[in-house]
């Protein structure tokens, strides 16, 4: 077997964990709504780590793996635990925001820059190099997002009404989780990637641990409190299979599979409001839409593989 074949497999599965942080983004949104309608986005923000910092916290100690004080001391670990840190609490509380001025594909198409940030940040930082193919995936995804985005890239450019302060609200969350991405990416070469995240979850408990509200969730109906708990899953498992993502393939691949999220996103957005007309802002969908989607696949599929 040649050198090479390990490392397209290890590529195959950072693109099958990757797809998996996809699929849980797609149905987020409407476990969000419907928790967030008794609950402030801080609370829920703040029970969404704490949870997953106690389920993996718990793991890791049945394991005998939680990190320790000397590896955390190491070099630049503290620094860029908070910049990761930070930048996952900023893109998490930002983003359920978003949720009260544009529809959760509108969102998607937005925050779709963070994952770009991050294919960037790969090629700048740890200088992931891209085949012609590669390449010619960044010119499809990027110009796939601007034809799906054809209806509100005037509201967007101008920043004007209800749109145009969510796209300001997204654009911050879209740095924000960039950064996470490329902290965490750094952090993986000194920590296993359950340890990094229970680090941040640990972390993104105590920053939040001021501005929640815990007892709220005294008196909500059972399926509120539902949507609660599998929104705290939702990150136990996408954030799992991110970081596991991010150990076997390149953050440049990583960030060419998470640009699907608005074809994924749109696709149950619509479902959902086929259930239940009115339940998320219609998306306004036209064909130039639907072409933009099929074009962000494409180049997502380009980008993904060497």
């Amino acid at each position: 077997m040649s050198d090479s074949q390990p490392i397209a497999d290890h590529t195959t599965r950072g693109i099958w964990l990757s797809l998996i942080t996809v699929a849980a983004w797609s149905v987020l949104p409407i476990t969000l709504r419907i928790s967030s309608r008794h609950l402030d986005p801080y609370t829920i923000t703040w029970y969404r780590f704490t949870v997953s910092a106690l389920a993996l916290g718990a793991w890791l100690a049945s394991r005998r793996g939680l990190p320790t004080l000397a590896t955390l001391r190491a070099g630049r670990s503290v620094a860029l635990l908070l910049v990761a840190t930070i930048g996952l609490v900023g893109n998490y509380v930002l983003y359920l925001m978003s949720l009260s001025y544009v529809s959760p594909t509108v969102g998607t198409v937005i925050t779709q820059l963070g994952p770009l940030l991050l294919l960037f940040g790969g090629i700048g930082l740890f200088h992931e190099h891209l085949s012609r193919r590669q390449a010619a995936g960044v010119v499809f995804l990027i110009a796939g997002l601007l034809v799906f985005f054809n209806r509100r890239l005037g509201e967007a450019a101008d920043f004007a009404g209800r749109a145009g302060a969510g796209t300001v609200i997204l654009l911050v969350a879209s740095v924000a989780w960039a950064a996470y991405g490329l902290a965490q990416k750094v952090l993986l070469r000194r920590f296993a990637s359950p340890q990094v995240l229970f680090l941040i979850y640990v972390g993104a408990t105590i920053v939040l641990a001021g501005f929640t509200a815990p007892r709220s969730v005294r008196g909500l109906p059972a399926l509120e409190l539902t949507m609660l708990f599998l929104s705290c899953m939702n990150t136990l498992v996408a954030y799992g299979a991110l970081a596991e993502a991010l150990h076997f393939a390149g953050a440049a691949t990583v960030g060419a599979v998470l640009a699907v999220g608005p074809v994924s996103t749109l696709i149950v957005t619509w479902l959902s409001n086929r259930v239940s007309p009115g339940f998320f802002a219609p998306d306004d969908l036209n064909v130039a839409t639907i072409i933009g989607a099929f074009i962000v696949t494409v180049g997502s599929a380009l980008t993904a593989r060497k």
